[in-house]
């Protein structure tokens, strides 16, 4: 990463490990609150949309694309943030605008990875 190259097996443990605590966050997350049907579709889209993005961060000759990756663990960050936030004693107020936010992260996160496929 310090000479500006990585590769694609290291990006793919990256994105192995972001997945794979996002997913245990949302599991644990499941198990604790009572889910209507939109928080799980949200989960769900949640625990689909974490796979396969950092790859997507390395141009075909190995150079990683540090403002993508910037821009991608920083939405990254959000999501979790997002997560941490909830817990039982929300009320429906802060719950639909944490639902809202969390939705708009995944939007931007898809977006993006998206556009680096492209």
């Amino acid at each position: 990463m310090i000479t500006g190259r990585s590769s694609y097996v290291e990006m793919r443990a990256l994105d192995r490990l972001t997945s794979h605590n996002i997913k245990t966050k949302v599991q644990s997350i499941k198990k604790s609150l009572k889910l209507n049907a939109n928080l799980e579709e949200l989960m769900l889209k949640i625990s689909q949309g974490m796979s396969e993005s950092y790859t997507k961060i390395l141009t075909p000759n190995g150079i990683v694309r540090r403002k993508e990756l910037d821009r991608l663990l920083s939405i990254d960050a959000d999501i979790v943030i997002c997560l941490g936030m909830f817990n039982p004693a929300l009320n429906s107020l802060k719950l639909s605008d944490l639902t809202r936010t969390l939705q708009e992260l995944i939007e931007e996160r898809k977006k993006l990875v998206d556009s680096l496929r492209a």
